[in-house]
Parts: structure tokens; sequence; C-alpha cells
């Protein structure tokens, strides 16, 4: 079992040990597992104080609390909700390779997603095939959003596929990133996806998707970042085949 880094904002403590009034004075104390620890601080910083694990993971499972001072109330612009601070940023990434482009464009906040995705390829097919999906998500919780939209698609010159969808996404266990819809045309769609991060700057990631109408398409690749926006990719893709390029991410 792992140590637990506890700390508490606003104060400094003293831990409580053998040395009485020459225990240590600290903001963060290690507490052993399965261990108790005691500490104390003069309660004289009225507010409300966070008192977490420093572990990311351990304090995002819960392993946090709140330290409130009785009488204490809040200023009002601290009291109003979040909500009222609530931006939409954008975020996107475009891949040209040799055989094929794809990408995404996103606008978001809290809840709200707006995304469009698509997928453009020339190589391993008598002619140019492409696919674009608008779709709005609303973000339930970290693992679950519901979204509506479209799907349009486009194969040898022909319009194949022109239907509204709606479904869901859902993060499964080992960050698996999972997507389910339905069609107007009542054809169900699963994808997979899952990214392996192997160094800082290498990571290879793999995407499985099966359609009851069109059956599988997969694609993997290895991606070899060179900075914060640009990296190098190679993708394998079950129609296109094997391409190389450039992704840049914004």
């Amino acid at each position: 079992m792992m140590y637990h880094p506890m700390h508490l904002h606003g104060h400094f403590f003293r831990v409580l040990n053998k040395h009485g009034e020459y225990s240590p004075l600290k903001h963060t104390v290690i507490v052993a597992p399965m261990d108790t620890t005691t500490i104390e601080f003069k309660a004289s910083e009225v507010g409300d104080w966070f008192f977490h694990c420093h572990l990311l993971y351990h304090m995002m499972s819960g392993m946090a609390r709140m330290v409130h001072y009785d009488g204490f109330t809040p200023a009002p612009d601290v009291m109003q909700s979040h909500l009222r601070h609530n931006p939409y940023y954008y975020m996107g990434d475009i891949a040209a390779m040799s055989n094929m482009t794809q990408g995404h464009f996103s606008l978001s906040n809290e809840r709200n997603i707006f995304t469009t995705e698509w997928e453009f390829g020339w190589a391993n097919v008598d002619s140019a095939q492409w696919q674009i999906t608008p779709t709005y998500d609303y973000s339930i919780n970290r693992f679950l959003s519901a979204f509506i939209g479209s799907n349009l698609e486009r194969e040898d010159g022909d319009m194949t596929a022109e239907d509204g969808i709606a479904g869901f996404r859902f993060l499964l266990p080992l960050s698996i990133e999972s997507s389910h819809w339905l069609d107007t045309d009542l054809q169900y769609r699963l994808t997979l996806h899952k990214a392996f991060d192997i160094t800082p700057r290498l990571s290879f990631y793999g995407e499985g998707e099966f359609d009851t109408a069109e059956k599988w398409e997969i694609r993997s690749g290895m991606m070899y970042s060179l900075s914060r926006d640009l990296s190098i990719v190679t993708q394998w893709h079950s129609d296109f085949s094997w391409g190389g390029g450039i992704n840049y991410l914004f």
C-alpha cells in the first residue's frame, strides 16, 4: 500500500510525536498505510480550507475534505456558482498523411461540447472516400456523455450515408474510450479507442469500429512528439493501408 502525503491549506500544524514541544511544524505530513498521525494547529485562519492527499488520483477518488470554521460566511463573489464563469474553449488536431487525412475540432465548456470529426482517404481505394460527423455532447459526469448529431459518408463518388445519430460515450476501465450510437436507419455503431504512452514523447494508439451495416474498420499507429503542438505520425488503416505524415494539435 502507498503512503499518503496529507496537506492542509492555509495553516502550519505541529505533528505530535515523542519530542513534545519540539515536534516538527509542517504544512504536509506523510501518513503511513493503516496508520494514524495526530496534528494540532492554532485555529486562527478563519475560512474554508482544503485538506487532501497530494497524490492526485487519491484526491480525485475522494481522499479530500473541507476544514470549516464555524461562524464563517464566504464573501458574496465566492458564493457565486462557478457556472457563472463557464467560458467556451476550443481544441482540435489535424493529421496529414500520405494515404489520408483525419482530425477533429471541438468547442466546449463545462457541460456542452460541439465536435466535428472528419476522415478523408485516397490510398488503396478506387476513388476518394470521406466521412464527416458533427455532434453535440452533453457531459453528465467525467465518465459519461450523451450526444446527437449526423453522419455523412461518401464512397465511390456516391453518398452512402446521410443519417442522424444519437448515442453516448463512456470511459471504460483502463482508460478505454467507447462510443455507441444508433442512426436513423437503426444501424448500431460501436467504437473503442485506446492510447499507450511508451515514453514522454512516444505513444501508440489503436481504434476499432464495428457497424452493423459496414462491419469492421480498424486503425492503429504510432506518434512521436516533436513539440507541444507538432508530432510525426505513422498509421495503418483497414481501408487506406499504411501512411505517414505529421499531426498538428491546437
